[in-house]
């Protein structure tokens, strides 16, 4: 982990989080076992590739593996909610839509996410210290409801 990464992390501990590392956004029940949450939320998904994976961008095959593993931990109702860059490119990267109908949600509703609005947000890139959406204006928030 970052600097950044740490800093946040004691930042929860002190408030009574539980903080776990090194888990497959893919595979959430190797990590937390058949816990359930009423939101689960995955900021700024990215594997960093552009090379196909069964046909497709992988940034799309990681969110619907990620959206198919929320399922488990999830009660009708419940939310899983992901942002990232709003932009054509990423659109087509993501293809929410799709991944959303490939693991039993609806289209998700997507809202304007302005990081401006969090005061205490801080972006960092997870193989460095970076932030990568200081390159971008627009991101979104989609919201799947189980």
């Amino acid at each position: 982990m970052g600097d950044t990464a740490c800093d946040n992390a004691a930042k929860l501990l002190k408030l009574g989080a539980q903080i776990k590392t090194g888990v497959d956004a893919t595979c959430l029940s190797k990590t937390i076992g058949q816990r359930r949450f009423r939101t689960i939320i995955f900021q700024f998904p990215n594997v960093a590739s552009r090379e196909a994976l069964y046909g497709q961008n992988p940034n799309h095959v990681l969110v619907t593996r990620f959206l198919k593993s929320s399922r488990a931990h999830l009660k009708s109702g419940d939310l899983v909610v992901i942002s990232t860059v709003d932009s054509p490119f990423y659109e087509g990267a993501f293809k929410m839509d799709d991944a959303a109908k490939k693991a039993g949600f609806a289209g998700p509703d997507i809202y304007t996410f302005n990081p401006k609005d969090y005061p205490a947000y801080s972006h960092q890139n997870t193989a460095d210290e970076e932030a990568a959406i200081h390159e971008h204006t627009a991101f979104a928030t989609f919201v799947f409801s189980a």
